[in-house]
Formats: structure tokens, C-alpha cells, sequence
């Protein structure tokens, strides 16, 4: 091989050797400009979202919800995150359904809630659509002489329905039974007294209690 092959070969090796070392030069930059791009628009959050449904009377802790990273695009969107959550965990005030985010709205504070829950025996069924986290009113017919019962009268306003439950703990349909309750604890010693009395109670939507 004569000098000038060699030198125009190894011309050419320099040539391509550049346009490979610009060429790669050149998807660094894409990737690193797309990098860049992402991170810069992800103004996302992470805030909780329930797994299933949430009832009224629960208490949550962090293994508990899902968390879920979404772009809401506002400040104090007002939906549960992992900083807000105690270590003691926090309780359900409101149903939340399967799937939804979380707000702090339907959470309080689990170390002294406002309201408890109690579990009573009914005397008549609830209606085919009640399901829980529905707002009851407890009624209270007061037993007397005789196994005759009293005209009744709510004893529990704005109850919520946590769950109908059978004497094995599972939960079934709509059968009068025995029902948990998440209650104000300013009526908790009426509804004892009416469980220790005997009397019979019925639950009953919020939005069907007229005429008391």
C-alpha cells in the first residue's frame, strides 16, 4: 500500500470517528434536554386515595391507603399526603369511596374523636338501600309492662352506618340485626340506657325522619 491510501483511509477513519463522537454527543443532549423537560414539568404530589371503601369510625394508618402521585395543580388542594398523617393514625368522619382521593376534610383526629362507635341490636330492618356511611337517626320505642312498648322517639341524631354484622362478625344484607354505629358520645348514655331497658329500636335514614 503506497503513503496516499494510508493517508487518505486514515483520513477518512477521522471523518467518521467525528461524525460518531458528534452523533452521540448529540442523543446525550436529547436525552439529557428530555430529563430536564420531565423533571421540570412534574409538579406533582403524593396524597392518599382509598383502596376500598372507608366508613365512618375507622381508624387509618399509613399501610392502610394507597398513594397515588398526581399533578393538581394548585396549592392547598386540600387531599390527605403522607405528612399529614400522625403516627397514632387518623379516623374516618365521612364515607370515602373505593378509589377517591382522600381529603383532610374526611379525616380527624384519632387520639379524641367527637364521636364512637356502638353496636346495637334493631327490631325492625333497615331499607334495601341503606348501606354504609348513610346518615341514621336512632329511634328508641321504650319498653313497658306487659312486653308493650312505648310511642317512639329518636334518641340518636346523625348517626352513620359502619357496617351490619352477624354474631360471627360478617358483614350481611339488610336483615333487622345488630348494626354498628359511629354516634356523637354525647348520646352514647341515652342509647345504653335504652339497650339496658330493653327497649326496641329502629334506625332510619336521616332524610326519612320527618314528623317527630
Amino acid at each position: 500500500m503506497t503513503e496516499a491510501p494510508a493517508a487518505a483511509l486514515a483520513g477518512r477513519r477521522r471523518h467518521v470517528d467525528a461524525r460518531l463522537l458528534v452523533g452521540l454527543a448529540l442523543v446525550a443532549a436529547s436525552i439529557a434536554a428530555v430529563v430536564g423537560i420531565v423533571t421540570a414539568a412534574d409538579e406533582g404530589e403524593d396524597v392518599f386515595a382509598a383502596p376500598g371503601l372507608l366508613t365512618a369510625g375507622q381508624v387509618l394508618t399509613l399501610a392502610d391507603l394507597d398513594v397515588r402521585r398526581v399533578a393538581l395543580g394548585i396549592e392547598g388542594h386540600g387531599y390527605l399526603t403522607p405528612a399529614d398523617m400522625p403516627p397514632e393514625g387518623l379516623v374516618v368522619t365521612r364515607t370515602v369511596g373505593a378509589g377517591e382521593l382522600v381529603p383532610r376534610s374526611a379525616v380527624g383526629d384519632a387520639r379524641g374523636p367527637s364521636a364512637t362507635t356502638v353496636v346495637v341490636t334493631l327490631s325492625t330492618a333497615l331499607g334495601a338501600t341503606v348501606r354504609p356511611g348513610d346518615s341514621l337517626d336512632l329511634w328508641s320505642a321504650p319498653a313497658l309492662d306487659g312486653g308493650r312498648f312505648g310511642a317512639p322517639a329518636v334518641i340518636a341524631s346523625g348517626t352513620q352506618l359502619v357496617r351490619t354484622v352477624t354474631a360471627d362478625g360478617i358483614v350481611t344484607g339488610t336483615e333487622a340485626g345488630r348494626v354498628e354505629l359511629l354516634v356523637p358520645r354525647r348520646e352514647v348514655a341515652r342509647i345504653l340506657h335504652a339497650l339496658a331497658n330493653g327497649d326496641a329500636l329502629s334506625a332510619i335514614p336521616a332524610s326519612l325522619a320527618i314528623g317527630r
